[in-house]
Protein backbone atom coordinates (compact mmCIF):
# COMPACT_ATOMS: atom_id res chain seq x y z
CA UNK A 1 0.00 0.00 0.00
CA UNK A 2 2.79 2.69 1.12
CA UNK A 3 3.64 2.58 -2.99
CA UNK A 4 0.61 3.81 -4.38
CA UNK A 5 -0.36 6.26 -1.55
CA UNK A 6 3.20 7.89 -2.23
CA UNK A 7 1.90 8.11 -5.83
CA UNK A 8 -1.27 9.62 -5.11
CA UNK A 9 0.12 12.28 -2.71
CA UNK A 10 2.90 12.71 -5.59
CA UNK A 11 0.28 13.19 -8.24
CA UNK A 12 -1.78 15.76 -6.38
CA UNK A 13 1.24 17.15 -5.09
CA UNK A 14 1.17 16.71 -1.35
CA UNK A 15 -2.53 18.69 -1.51
CA UNK A 16 -4.23 15.15 0.02
CA UNK A 17 -4.61 14.26 3.35
CA UNK A 18 -4.60 10.11 3.84
CA UNK A 19 -5.83 8.13 6.67
CA UNK A 20 -6.06 4.45 7.74
CA UNK A 21 -9.70 3.83 8.65
CA UNK A 22 -9.04 -0.21 9.03
CA UNK A 23 -6.15 -2.28 8.20
CA UNK A 24 -5.16 -2.08 4.57
CA UNK A 25 -8.29 0.56 4.29
CA UNK A 26 -7.35 4.12 4.14
CA UNK A 27 -9.34 7.05 3.47
CA UNK A 28 -8.58 10.09 0.75
CA UNK A 29 -9.22 12.99 1.85
CA UNK A 30 -8.81 15.24 -1.63
CA UNK A 31 -9.58 18.95 -2.73
CA UNK A 32 -12.72 17.36 -4.75
CA UNK A 33 -16.09 18.45 -3.40
CA UNK A 34 -20.17 17.91 -4.03
CA UNK A 35 -21.81 20.40 -5.75
CA UNK A 36 -22.82 22.18 -2.17
CA UNK A 37 -19.15 22.22 -1.53
CA UNK A 38 -18.78 18.84 1.04
CA UNK A 39 -15.94 16.85 0.67
CA UNK A 40 -16.26 13.86 -1.77
CA UNK A 41 -16.08 10.37 0.18
CA UNK A 42 -13.26 8.61 -1.06
CA UNK A 43 -11.09 5.49 0.10
CA UNK A 44 -8.90 2.79 -1.37
CA UNK A 45 -7.91 -0.65 -0.19
CA UNK A 46 -6.20 -3.45 -2.02
CA UNK A 47 -7.29 -6.32 -3.88
CA UNK A 48 -7.05 -9.97 -2.99
CA UNK A 49 -6.61 -11.05 -6.83
CA UNK A 50 -3.87 -8.15 -6.98
CA UNK A 51 -4.60 -4.21 -7.61
CA UNK A 52 -6.82 -1.80 -5.83
CA UNK A 53 -10.33 -0.97 -5.36
CA UNK A 54 -11.50 2.51 -4.96
CA UNK A 55 -14.69 2.90 -3.59
CA UNK A 56 -16.82 4.97 -0.54
CA UNK A 57 -18.19 2.40 0.97
CA UNK A 58 -22.02 2.98 0.45
CA UNK A 59 -21.75 7.02 1.39
CA UNK A 60 -22.55 8.53 -1.45
CA UNK A 61 -25.73 6.62 -1.68
CA UNK A 62 -26.60 7.35 2.37
CA UNK A 63 -25.38 11.73 1.87
CA UNK A 64 -28.22 11.54 -0.67
CA UNK A 65 -30.50 9.64 1.05
CA UNK A 66 -30.72 12.59 3.31
CA UNK A 67 -32.70 14.96 0.83
CA UNK A 68 -33.68 12.58 -2.16
CA UNK A 69 -35.25 8.84 -2.16
CA UNK A 70 -34.78 6.45 -4.32
CA UNK A 71 -38.03 5.22 -4.37
CA UNK A 72 -39.13 4.42 -7.89
CA UNK A 73 -38.29 2.32 -10.38
CA UNK A 74 -36.90 5.35 -12.89
CA UNK A 75 -34.58 6.94 -10.41
CA UNK A 76 -32.71 3.39 -9.46
CA UNK A 77 -32.47 2.84 -13.34
CA UNK A 78 -30.82 6.39 -13.69
CA UNK A 79 -28.68 5.17 -10.79
CA UNK A 80 -27.78 2.12 -12.29
CA UNK A 81 -26.99 4.05 -15.55
CA UNK A 82 -24.77 6.60 -14.43
CA UNK A 83 -22.67 3.38 -12.53
CA UNK A 84 -23.15 1.75 -15.88
CA UNK A 85 -21.79 4.25 -17.94
CA UNK A 86 -18.91 4.94 -15.70
CA UNK A 87 -18.00 1.52 -15.76
CA UNK A 88 -18.61 1.15 -12.06
CA UNK A 89 -19.49 -1.77 -9.40
CA UNK A 90 -22.06 -1.74 -7.10
CA UNK A 91 -22.98 -3.98 -4.13
CA UNK A 92 -25.10 -3.11 -1.43
CA UNK A 93 -24.75 0.29 -1.75
CA UNK A 94 -20.45 0.43 -1.90
CA UNK A 95 -20.15 2.08 -5.75
CA UNK A 96 -16.44 1.10 -6.73
CA UNK A 97 -13.97 1.14 -8.96
CA UNK A 98 -10.85 -1.44 -10.20
CA UNK A 99 -7.65 0.31 -10.10
CA UNK A 100 -3.76 0.21 -10.69
CA UNK A 101 -0.77 2.48 -9.75
CA UNK A 102 -0.37 3.19 -13.50
CA UNK A 103 -3.86 4.66 -14.11
CA UNK A 104 -4.33 5.67 -9.62
CA UNK A 105 -5.00 9.45 -10.72
CA UNK A 106 -6.87 9.42 -14.03
CA UNK A 107 -9.29 7.28 -12.18
CA UNK A 108 -9.56 9.37 -8.93
CA UNK A 109 -10.66 11.88 -11.07
CA UNK A 110 -13.09 9.55 -12.59
CA UNK A 111 -14.76 8.04 -10.16
CA UNK A 112 -15.53 11.02 -7.76
CA UNK A 113 -16.79 13.28 -10.78
CA UNK A 114 -19.44 10.08 -10.90
CA UNK A 115 -20.22 10.50 -7.04
CA UNK A 116 -20.85 14.24 -7.77
CA UNK A 117 -23.06 13.18 -10.50
CA UNK A 118 -25.34 10.25 -7.98
CA UNK A 119 -24.72 13.57 -4.90
CA UNK A 120 -26.33 15.75 -7.80
CA UNK A 121 -29.70 13.53 -8.70
CA UNK A 122 -31.82 15.77 -6.24
CA UNK A 123 -31.40 18.47 -8.63
CA UNK A 124 -32.72 16.51 -11.72
CA UNK A 125 -35.51 17.74 -13.02
CA UNK A 126 -38.92 15.98 -13.05
CA UNK A 127 -38.82 15.88 -16.31
CA UNK A 128 -35.86 14.09 -16.70
CA UNK A 129 -36.41 11.36 -14.11
CA UNK A 130 -39.59 10.49 -15.62
CA UNK A 131 -38.08 10.39 -19.40
CA UNK A 132 -37.50 6.87 -18.86
CA UNK A 133 -41.33 5.96 -19.36
CA UNK A 134 -41.10 4.90 -22.42
CA UNK A 135 -37.79 2.63 -22.47
CA UNK A 136 -38.92 0.88 -19.58
CA UNK A 137 -42.10 0.34 -21.61
CA UNK A 138 -40.33 -0.71 -24.67
CA UNK A 139 -38.33 -2.99 -22.48
CA UNK A 140 -40.73 -4.91 -20.53
CA UNK A 141 -42.60 -5.63 -23.74
CA UNK A 142 -39.75 -6.59 -25.91
CA UNK A 143 -38.55 -9.15 -22.82
CA UNK A 144 -41.79 -10.10 -20.93
CA UNK A 145 -44.02 -10.14 -23.73
CA UNK A 146 -42.57 -11.68 -26.86
CA UNK A 147 -44.60 -14.45 -26.56
CA UNK A 148 -46.87 -12.15 -28.08
CA UNK A 149 -45.13 -11.50 -30.84
CA UNK A 150 -45.12 -7.37 -30.63
CA UNK A 151 -44.46 -5.22 -33.26
CA UNK A 152 -43.19 -1.75 -32.59
CA UNK A 153 -43.98 2.06 -34.34
CA UNK A 154 -46.44 0.30 -36.70
CA UNK A 155 -48.80 2.45 -39.29
CA UNK A 156 -52.12 0.56 -39.08
CA UNK A 157 -53.42 3.07 -41.56
CA UNK A 158 -50.43 3.11 -44.57
CA UNK A 159 -50.37 6.47 -45.62
CA UNK A 160 -50.78 7.96 -42.39
CA UNK A 161 -48.04 8.18 -40.54
CA UNK A 162 -49.16 10.62 -38.17
CA UNK A 163 -50.70 8.21 -36.72
CA UNK A 164 -48.53 5.15 -35.63
CA UNK A 165 -49.25 3.20 -33.01
CA UNK A 166 -46.16 2.66 -30.45
CA UNK A 167 -46.79 -1.59 -30.31
CA UNK A 168 -49.05 -4.15 -31.99
CA UNK A 169 -49.80 -7.24 -30.31
CA UNK A 170 -51.86 -9.97 -32.59
CA UNK A 171 -53.16 -12.78 -30.22
CA UNK A 172 -56.27 -13.47 -32.20
CA UNK A 173 -55.76 -12.60 -35.50
CA UNK A 174 -56.90 -8.75 -34.79
CA UNK A 175 -54.68 -6.39 -33.91
CA UNK A 176 -54.36 -4.83 -30.54
CA UNK A 177 -52.71 -1.28 -30.58
CA UNK A 178 -51.03 -0.43 -27.89
CA UNK A 179 -49.95 3.79 -27.21
CA UNK A 180 -47.94 4.63 -24.09
CA UNK A 181 -49.16 7.82 -22.92
CA UNK A 182 -47.00 10.12 -20.58
CA UNK A 183 -48.03 13.22 -20.85
CA UNK A 184 -51.26 15.09 -22.90
CA UNK A 185 -50.06 15.79 -26.04
CA UNK A 186 -49.41 11.78 -26.19
CA UNK A 187 -53.25 11.51 -24.43
CA UNK A 188 -54.72 13.16 -26.90
CA UNK A 189 -52.49 11.67 -30.02
CA UNK A 190 -53.93 8.50 -28.69
CA UNK A 191 -57.24 9.50 -28.64
CA UNK A 192 -57.26 10.98 -32.15
CA UNK A 193 -55.38 7.95 -33.50
CA UNK A 194 -58.08 5.82 -32.17
CA UNK A 195 -61.15 7.87 -33.28
CA UNK A 196 -59.20 7.62 -37.00
CA UNK A 197 -58.90 3.82 -36.84
CA UNK A 198 -62.41 3.55 -35.99
CA UNK A 199 -63.53 6.00 -39.03
CA UNK A 200 -61.45 3.51 -41.22
CA UNK A 201 -63.38 0.85 -40.00
CA UNK A 202 -60.48 -1.05 -38.73
CA UNK A 203 -60.95 -4.39 -36.74
CA UNK A 204 -59.09 -3.50 -33.45
CA UNK A 205 -58.31 -2.97 -29.85
CA UNK A 206 -56.99 0.40 -28.91
CA UNK A 207 -55.08 0.23 -25.31
CA UNK A 208 -53.64 2.61 -23.34
CA UNK A 209 -50.71 2.49 -21.22
CA UNK A 210 -50.45 5.71 -18.81
CA UNK A 211 -47.47 7.09 -16.45
CA UNK A 212 -50.01 8.71 -14.28
CA UNK A 213 -53.16 8.73 -15.57
CA UNK A 214 -53.88 11.07 -12.18
CA UNK A 215 -51.54 13.92 -13.39
CA UNK A 216 -53.71 14.24 -17.07
CA UNK A 217 -56.47 16.65 -16.73
CA UNK A 218 -59.73 15.48 -16.41
CA UNK A 219 -61.31 16.25 -19.88
CA UNK A 220 -58.26 14.22 -21.29
CA UNK A 221 -58.78 11.63 -19.00
CA UNK A 222 -62.58 11.03 -20.17
CA UNK A 223 -61.25 11.48 -23.64
CA UNK A 224 -59.11 8.73 -23.55
CA UNK A 225 -61.60 6.22 -21.75
CA UNK A 226 -64.65 7.09 -23.54
CA UNK A 227 -62.38 5.80 -27.22
CA UNK A 228 -59.90 3.34 -25.93
CA UNK A 229 -60.86 -0.34 -25.06
CA UNK A 230 -58.76 -0.59 -22.51
CA UNK A 231 -56.28 1.37 -20.17
CA UNK A 232 -53.73 0.61 -17.79
CA UNK A 233 -53.10 3.14 -14.92
CA UNK A 234 -49.94 3.00 -15.00
CA UNK A 235 -47.11 1.24 -15.93
CA UNK A 236 -46.93 -1.33 -13.01
CA UNK A 237 -50.41 -1.92 -13.34
CA UNK A 238 -49.36 -2.95 -17.03
CA UNK A 239 -46.34 -5.09 -16.04
CA UNK A 240 -48.87 -7.15 -13.69
CA UNK A 241 -51.85 -7.69 -15.94
CA UNK A 242 -50.76 -7.63 -19.41
CA UNK A 243 -50.76 -10.69 -19.88
CA UNK A 244 -54.17 -11.44 -18.45
CA UNK A 245 -55.46 -9.58 -20.76
CA UNK A 246 -53.60 -10.36 -23.83
CA UNK A 247 -54.46 -14.85 -23.16
CA UNK A 248 -58.31 -13.31 -22.83
CA UNK A 249 -58.03 -11.47 -26.34
CA UNK A 250 -56.81 -15.46 -27.38
CA UNK A 251 -60.28 -16.65 -26.83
Amino acid sequence: MDEILKHIEKDFNHRVNIKQKRPDIYQLYLPIFHEDGDMIDLFIAPKESGGYTLCDYGLTLQRLAYSYDIDTENKEMILQKIISENSLTENDGNICLDTNINNIFTDIMHITQAYAKIGSMRYFKREVIESLFNEMLEEFILTELKEFHPKSKVLPIPDRDDLEADYQFTPNGHPVYLFGVKDVSKARLATISCLEYQKYNLNFRGWVVNDDFEKLPKKDRSRLTNTCDKQFTSLEEFKINAKIFLEREKK
